[in-house]
């Protein structure tokens, strides 16, 4: 499916040769795909309610909402706390990826029309907006639980994220950031 095809790389070193045509890539990825979706993880994702492209789809935007891994399992869990309770997810990297242009995200952007903005469409887009770094799969894979439902810059550009049970705190973070 060519919405999905990101979530069959595994993210890792692999050596080939120069001369490597598609097909056989395609075949050493599905081999390296299959490898990594061991059993443990695949428990993980059947308790988590998600497939394994479920699960590369959020990952994907775990990986591109932080550069603090140290953050990934509690984005996680407020993406699967908001998929829980039915709420859209918000996410701003999908945005940017319907958008087709990094930068930042303005209010006409969460109008534009496409499967990715999670702004307007409930749940998972419908394949990964990147392919996701292995800790933020894992981080997926066993997500913090908490009540957070929301999440935004810290006011001091540390790169790191405020989190917040309510909307009035979040808005509070918010203003403070900007």
């Amino acid at each position: 499916n060519d919405t999905t095809w990101p979530a069959l790389f595994v993210p890792n070193t692999y050596n080939l040769y120069a001369s490597t045509e598609a097909p056989e890539l395609q075949k050493r990825m599905a081999k390296e795909y299959d490898k990594f979706w061991n059993s443990k993880r695949i428990q993980k994702s059947v308790i988590q309610r998600l497939t394994c492209k479920e699960v590369m789809t959020l990952a994907s935007i775990v990986t591109k909402e932080s550069n603090k891994t140290a953050e990934y399992e509690n984005i996680a869990g407020v993406y699967m706390n908001r998929l829980r309770k039915g709420m859209l997810l918000q996410a701003d990297p999908t945005v940017v990826f319907a958008r087709g242009r990094t930068g930042r995200v303005l209010e006409a952007d969460l109008k534009i029309i496409s499967p990715y903005n999670t702004y307007i469409h409930p749940g998972l887009p419908p394949g990964p907006i990147c392919i996701p770094n292995l800790q933020s799969i894992e981080a997926v894979l066993n997500y913090k639980q908490h009540e957070y439902l929301y999440f935004c810059a810290k006011a001091d550009f540390s790169g790191y994220h405020d989190f917040a049970t309510n909307l009035a705190d979040h808005n509070r973070n918010a203003a403070a950031f900007h």
